[in-house]
């Protein structure tokens, strides 16, 4: 049997979760996205679409799943801020309980984090949030 990819249900409640998060809203508003345009209000957070596998086990089918998540900002002469925008984002995430349309979460895991200057001058940094998860329903 093959798996099934849930992961869209998966991207869009992580988003509403980061949306929600009080943390997280002081730091970037609303601003957590899916696609960015040129012209985006820093800072801001986007969600990469998670890459998936199949996922088989005794009752369950569904897909395994690694979520990314970018964060972006710029008027820190040092880590410290970035560094917390990304432990608030890890803070959100990580064993959430989201409820989804199709399927459960069976896990959610904040894997490992990094940060690296952005290329448009000193004070603009790119932080990155990896978890990986598994999306399945019973058969």
């Amino acid at each position: 049997m093959a798996g099934l990819d849930l992961s869209p249900g998966l991207l869009r409640m992580a988003r509403e979760r980061l949306l929600a998060d009080p943390a997280l809203r002081g730091l970037v508003g609303g601003r957590v996205r899916e696609v960015v345009g040129a012209r985006e209000e820093w800072p801001f957070l986007r969600v990469d679409p998670p890459e998936v596998g199949p996922y088989e086990a005794q009752g369950w089918r569904g897909c395994t799943c690694r979520l990314t998540v970018h964060a972006f900002l710029r008027g820190a002469r040092g880590l410290g801020p970035v560094q917390e925008l990304l432990a608030a984002v890890a803070a959100a995430l990580d064993e959430a309980d989201l409820a989804l349309p199709r399927g459960e979460v069976l896990w959610l895991s904040h894997e490992r984090s990094l940060v690296l200057p952005e290329p448009l001058g000193p004070g603009s940094w790119h932080g990155v949030a990896r978890f990986g998860a598994v999306v399945a329903e019973t058969t």
